[in-house]
C-alpha cells in the first residue's frame, strides 16, 4: 500500500509523518531522523510514494500536529491506521488515556492492561509505538518519577512534557 509522507518544522525540530487512506501510520518525535519513519513503513510493507496527500489524512494530521506544537491542541482526532500485537494495542490504548500534561508509570500502564508486574513489557511495547505524540509515550515515566527512555532522547521528552504542562495557550 502507498502512503503519503510529509514533514513539519516545530520549535523542537523536524517531525515526519505518514498517512494511508485509512489514517495515521507513523509519526516521528522532533529531531528523529527520517529513516526512523522509513523503518516503521518498511516493517509494515508500506511504500512512501503516494503522490497526492489529498487521498490521505495528511492535511488533517499536519494541521493537528502544528496546533499541538503551538500549544493549541491537547488531543488528536484524526483516524489511526495502527497495527501491532494484541498486547501492544492494549498498551497503546491505555497510553492514549493518559491526560494531556500528566504522566503515568510503566507499572501503572501494566496494571491498566491487566498485567501487574509487566512494566518491562510495557516499556517494550512503548519502544515499538509508531505514533508517539498521538499515543503519548512521552507521558510514561519510571516508577520513581525519572523520565526513563525515549526514542527522541530525554531532552525531547522533557521538552514535550514542559510544552504540555504549560497548558493550552
Amino acid at each position: 500500500m502507498q502512503v503519503y509522507v510529509g514533514q513539519i518544522e516545530t520549535g523542537l525540530g523536524l517531525v515526519y509523518y505518514a498517512a494511508s487512506p485509512r489514517g495515521a501510520v507513523a509519526i516521528t518525535v522532533p529531531g528523529q531522523p527520517r529513516h526512523a519513519l522509513d523503518d516503521i513503513l518498511r516493517r509494515r510493507g508500506l511504500r512512501a510514494d503516494c503522490p497526492d496527500p489529498g487521498v490521505t489524512h495528511a492535511f488533517e494530521m499536519e494541521q493537528q500536529l502544528e496546533e499541538y506544537f503551538a500549544g493549541e491542541r491537547s488531543e488528536f482526532t484524526f483516524p489511526l491506521d495502527l497495527e501491532g500485537t494484541s498486547f501492544q494495542l492494549r498498551v497503546w490504548q491505555a497510553m492514549r488515556g493518559i491526560p494531556y500534561g500528566e504522566t503515568r508509570s510503566y507499572g501503572d500502564i501494566a496494571k491498566a492492561v491487566g498485567v501487574p508486574g509487566g512494566a518491562r513489557a510495557v516499556g517494550q511495547a512503548n519502544n515499538q509505538n509508531p505514533l508517539p505524540l498521538v499515543v503519548p509515550c512521552h507521558r510514561v515515566c519510571a516508577h520513581d518519577g525519572s523520565l526513563g527512555g525515549f526514542a527522541g532522547g530525554l531532552d525531547c521528552k522533557r521538552a514535550l512534557l514542559d510544552l504540555e504542562q504549560r497548558g493550552l495557550g
